[in-house]
């Protein structure tokens, strides 16, 4: 028997419900959204699905929709590496299902959540915003236009894409970076992974000059990095270490943030 999955629904127009899913480990922000903001809207939001992850999103839900907004850090089991989250979770609905997906988090870290967004988002909303009604707006926008509209919004995203280094590690300079991070020394990360000390020792050095200066700055060590950076065990960051954007493309896959909007009538 062939499996359905949900399908993404052509864009909103005037007079139609805007059909939207939320995937949130907490039960709070799975309630309904409310009515859209500003007197010239028509549109009604309807909640389509509720799912506390996204392996139950794919699982059971079935009814087609305009948007998924997707909580990142779905890690009440983080480190569990079968849990679909973060890149992973993102490319999954973009890529397989070509679902309109809003992030939607308390993460507040540059890094990670900017790769999430680039992965192939519609849109980001911080769960601290300061306006209530962002998350509405934002829902509404994607699925009539296809991405967030509101410059407000937009400015934010690209103001956390400036935050970024923006440094795609090779697979074996991030591999070394995650056991420095577990605290392990080099002979022990020399055992691990077959190679010489000397060889981990200038792999750290590579590591210290792209991240020295940065890492003095904030007074960390590799520990600190390695959370900054999303990659730790069932972190955000969780593509394929030596597939990650070269620098630069973190904002190459925001670019519908710095285009051209097209005037909303929620107040963008």
């Amino acid at each position: 028997m062939t499996e359905t999955f949900p399908t993404a629904l052509p864009l909103a127009e005037s007079g139609d419900p805007v059909r939207y899913v939320v995937i949130d480990d907490e039960p709070r922000y799975r309630t309904g959204l409310g009515a859209p903001p500003g007197p010239g809207s028509d549109l009604v939001l309807e909640q389509v699905g509720g799912y506390p992850d996204v392996e139950s999103f794919f699982a059971f839900q079935r009814t087609p929709c305009h948007v998924v907004v997707l909580d990142l850090c779905l890690n009440r089991r983080t480190g569990d590496l079968a849990v679909l989250h973060g890149v992973r979770a993102v490319r999954r609905i973009t890529g397989d299902l070509g679902q309109r997906v809003l992030v939607y988090t308390a993460d507040a870290r540059p890094e990670p959540v900017a790769r999430c967004v680039a992965a192939g988002a519609a849109g980001y909303v911080s769960k601290y915003h300061d306006d209530p009604q962002a998350l509405v707006t934002a829902v509404v926008e994607i699925a009539s236009y296809g991405h967030v509209q509101h410059s407000g919004l937009t400015d934010a995203l690209l103001q956390l894409a400036r935050r970024c280094r923006d440094v795609r590690l090779s697979a074996t300079l991030e591999a070394t970076l995650v056991l420095l991070g577990h605290g392990l020394s080099d002979a022990e990360i020399a055992r691990r992974r077959h190679l010489s000390v000397r060889t981990v020792g200038d792999h750290k050095r590579k590591i210290l000059g792209l991240f020295g200066a940065d890492m003095e700055a904030r007074e960390q060590g590799f520990t600190g990095l390695t959370t900054d950076l999303g990659i730790a065990s069932g972190d955000l960051v969780n593509d394929q270490a030596g597939s990650r954007p070269a620098r630069g493309l973190i904002r190459r896959g925001l670019s519908w943030a710095s285009r051209p909007r097209k005037r909303s009538p929620w107040g963008a």
